[in-house]
């Protein structure tokens, strides 16, 4: 089993720095905006952060639901902060940003969400979300096998073993005389059919049958913090080719 993990755990090891990656992609000037709004409400500084609102948000009950949403920050400075997550939608001539926080605390962690909308030049807040948290989203979804599943074991060894098989097939088609259009075998061997998308973090998964995989399988993360996502697909086209191997060779004989 160690041997087999080895080339699974060399690719999470010798990943590139995600975090600075993902942070080049963050606008800058909407991001220090939001931090600012969620450093008011901490600071139940209500009325800089009700002015900073659409308008259409300023509803009579505001600010007792600024003053319940406050109550769910930890008391105190935190200690790091992290931007987690980070979308830009352009429709027409408006930029919405939708911006995810993690706030470290002493003991406890906070996903702060703020969504800004920049139209005609202004940018206006148009929904803040705080959600404490007793551990930090690195942590929750770190690759572990704490707690693990028999069916995480399987995916692990699938995702290993299908691209192992397909670069088998790979190297047979390679050094096999077919007759004709020996281009789309190779392409047929290399792709897997039919994904199986699995969550590392959570165990949830899925089927998606008009889907393909080169190799056969692999694995990605949305961000820096999100869960992996292991992909595996049939890999139909090295088994077809792998049973008419002999006829190709046969017919290359004859």
């Amino acid at each position: 089993m160690h041997r087999l993990l080895i080339p699974i755990l060399a690719l999470l090891l010798s990943a590139c720095d995600q975090q600075a990656m993902f942070d080049r992609f963050v606008p800058k000037e909407e991001a220090a905006l939001a931090k600012q709004v969620v450093s008011q409400l901490a600071a139940r500084d209500y009325a800089s952060v009700e002015a900073q609102l659409d308008p259409s948000l300023r509803s009579p009950d505001l600010r007792s639901k600024l003053e319940a949403m406050a109550e769910h920050i930890p008391s105190g400075e935190h200690i790091s902060v992290r931007t987690v997550g980070a979308h830009t939608n352009i429709t027409n001539s408006v930029t919405s940003f939708n911006l995810t926080f993690e706030y470290q605390y002493k003991d406890s962690w906070l996903l702060a969400n703020v969504v800004l909308e920049r139209r005609n030049g202004k940018v206006l807040v148009q929904g803040i979300h705080v959600t404490p948290r007793s551990t930090s989203l690195e942590a929750e979804n770190a690759f572990t096998f704490d707690g693990k599943s028999a069916l995480h074991y399987a995916v692990l060894v699938l995702a290993v073993g299908i691209p192992l098989f397909v670069v088998y097939a790979l190297i047979a088609c390679v050094r096999t005389q077919i007759p004709k259009r020996k281009w789309l075998w190779l392409l047929f061997v290399a792709v897997g059919m039919v994904q199986f998308r699995f969550n590392w973090t959570t165990g949830a998964w899925g089927v998606h049958p008009i889907s393909f995989a080169l190799l056969g399988a692999g694995f990605a993360k949305a961000g820096p913090v999100a869960p992996y996502i292991f992909t595996l697909a049939f890999p139909l086209g090295a088994f077809v080719f792998l049973m008419k191997r002999r006829s190709f060779a046969q017919r290359a004989d004859a």
